[in-house]
């Protein structure tokens, strides 16, 4: 089966859905799997992850323990972790 055909077919069967359970199921299995970007390592970075990383990073910075830089000092740790200043 092309990847056209399946996805009319899995699109026809969840437009057939009526269940809100199953239907969360589903968004839930496509939100999980779904690839937003790749590190630097070439590893995907998948959406619930990204997502639950930027939650906790919210609340990091509202909650006062986040560590945070300037451009210039994220520059200068650089410069100075390889030695290039």
């Amino acid at each position: 089966m092309s990847t056209e055909t399946l996805k009319i077919s899995l699109a026809q069967k969840i437009l057939a859905i009526s269940d809100n359970n199953l239907l969360n199921k589903v968004k839930s299995l496509i939100e999980k799997e779904n690839i937003v970007g790749y590190n630097a390592k070439g590893k995907p970075i998948y959406e619930s992850e990204y997502i639950k990383e930027m939650n906790e990073s919210i609340k990091a910075i509202q909650n006062g323990t986040a560590t945070l830089y300037t451009t210039e000092e994220v520059r200068k740790n650089i410069v100075d972790a390889h030695n290039l200043g």
